[in-house]
């Protein structure tokens, strides 16, 4: 019984290794509206607009991302008290008896200071957080959908493999058309609810991983 308690912890602790991402689903591109009938003017096409510039402005449109992202963070608390009390009390007469008259009492003692006690304690604390992240790179992404006051939805997946190490960049959020620049560009910091994800997979990630008996000695260890 104990072993296959065992086994269960390991196998439990081997599953909860570190968390790979799996790849986007599929880009679905909304269906474009049919043309009137007997009409072959199709708007959803840039090519339709021989005036426009080459941003992007239609679902299957491609818009390159510019990710710059930095973030800092720090905090810092200070904890202090400190307090003092102190007690004296008396008793004149024990249930209706004088305490002077109570003969199994010491003869030395007081009933003006039965209970004397003083008390002092004290508490300091200190502690801080920071943590800081950067992440600079640059992913063409495509236009998913365009929602009713024109931003444009978009989402993209980029693979770069080296030496069977593939890193993964993986991005989804919605831009406004005002904040494309004129070469077809936009900052991440552009982008709502942006989702950016940038993970690795193939040997220096498995080399950096923790073995699984250590990972399940981690789990049951009670110290």
């Amino acid at each position: 019984m104990r072993r296959l308690a065992l086994a269960a912890v390991l196998l439990a602790a081997g599953c909860a290794g570190p968390r790979l991402l799996p790849p986007p689903p599929p880009v679905a591109i909304e269906r474009p509206p049919a043309p009137p009938p007997g009409s072959l003017w199709h708007p959803e096409l840039a090519g339709n607009y021989p005036l426009i510039d080459v941003r992007a402005h239609f679902p299957g449109d491609l818009l390159t991302v510019v990710v710059a992202e930095s973030s800092t963070g720090k905090k810092n608390a200070t904890t202090e008290t400190k307090a003092t009390s102190s007690i004296l009390a008396s008793v004149k007469a024990f249930f209706g008896v004088p305490a002077a008259l109570i003969g199994f009492l010491p003869s030395d003692f007081s009933p003006e200071q039965i209970v004397q006690a003083d008390t002092s304690r004290s508490s300091t604390g200190d502690a801080s957080t920071s943590r800081d992240g950067t992440l600079a790179a640059s992913i063409t992404v495509r236009v998913v959908s365009v929602d009713p006051n024109g931003n444009l939805y978009v989402q993209g997946d980029k693979i770069v493999g080296v030496n069977r190490e593939d890193q993964h960049i993986l991005l989804t959020g919605t831009v406004r058309p005002e904040d494309i620049a004129s070469d077809n560009t936009v900052l991440s910091s552009r982008l709502a609810d942006a989702r950016i994800e940038y993970y690795g997979r193939g040997t220096v990630g498995d080399k950096q991983g923790v073995p699984l008996v250590h990972r399940a000695f981690d789990w049951i260890w009670p110290f």
